[in-house]
């Protein structure tokens, strides 16, 4: 068996610290896309006010038996301090039945403790078992480096 990482991003922030959490751990790695354009900053707002008030959203990823992995990671960026859209969505469409599961988090500065506590709750509603929890301000900051040094604990 092996790892699996999941992750939504708009800014590239979470696929880089997804991606270098991946190859940290030899881990298959799953990218949720939202259907619904948030490139631009009305956009932006939209979304942000859609995690806010917990909007569905469409999405596409490829589909995984998360039960199958040792580990699924899921990332997310920080939106009004909740998960982005795509992936509240995502949680909600899969059974996290009996799976190990680390969340993460990426933002700008704040919010942190909300996104996680939101993701948490939803993982554990359907079935997962939350081994840990990290975030990462990664405004003018190093995302490579601040993955590697919060998977280390693992």
């Amino acid at each position: 068996m092996t790892d699996l990482v999941i992750y939504y991003t708009r800014t590239s922030n979470t696929k880089i610290a997804a991606e270098t959490i991946a190859q940290e751990k030899n881990a298959e790695l799953v990218e949720v896309r939202d259907k619904t354009n948030r490139s631009g900053s009305i956009r932006y707002i939209i979304g942000a006010l859609d995690a806010l008030l917990g909007n569905k959203t469409n999405i596409l990823y490829q589909e995984k038996n998360l039960k199958e992995y040792d580990t699924v990671y899921i990332g997310t960026p920080v939106w009004a301090g909740k998960p982005a859209p795509a992936i509240k969505q995502f949680i909600k469409e899969n059974d996290f039945g009996g799976v190990n599961v680390v969340s993460f988090c990426t933002m700008g500065s704040n919010g942190d403790k909300s996104t996680i506590e939101s993701m948490n709750y939803l993982i554990q509603t359907r079935g997962g078992k939350i081994k840990r929890s990290f975030a990462m301000a990664v405004k003018n900051r190093d995302i490579r480096e601040l993955a590697l040094k919060a998977i280390k604990e693992d």
